[in-house]
């Protein structure tokens, strides 16, 4: 049975972005990034998934309970991942088991869910003074 367990809430609430949510995909890593208004102030934010595998990202309209529960601005780690799974089935023999795969779930407002297959995930200020 798959479980999410929570990792990092996002400090403002994708509800206030003024600018974003974007997705990048860059050599560095995969990048969420979004400006937040913070009582007049704009805020930041960039959460960066160190050495992607995959991604998949659903529109809020194609969105179950499943995609929103407990990732609302919130990065959760699906324990148990059938995803995960069924890449480490699809690799290279060889390749298999080398690379760390764990499966990332965030959903944001206006944007919807995230998945990403990576090693982790982190807040990352320097990627969100990028903006």
């Amino acid at each position: 049975m798959m479980v999410k367990q929570p990792l990092i809430i996002l400090p403002y609430a994708s509800t206030s972005a003024v600018k974003g949510p974007e997705l990048s995909d860059q050599d560095k890593g995969l990048f969420l990034t979004m400006v937040c208004d913070d009582d007049g102030v704009d805020r930041p934010i960039c959460v960066h998934f160190v050495k992607p595998r995959a991604f998949r990202k659903r529109e809020e309209i194609y969105c179950t309970g499943w995609h929103v529960k407990d990732v609302y601005d919130t990065v959760c780690e699906v324990i148990d991942s059938d995803w995960v799974s069924e890449l480490r089935k699809d690799a290279v023999p060889g390749w298999r088991d080398y690379w760390v795969m764990r499966h990332f779930m965030i959903y944001v407002d206006s944007f919807g869910c995230l998945e990403v297959i990576a090693e982790s995930a982190a807040l990352d200020e320097i990627g969100a003074n990028k903006i």
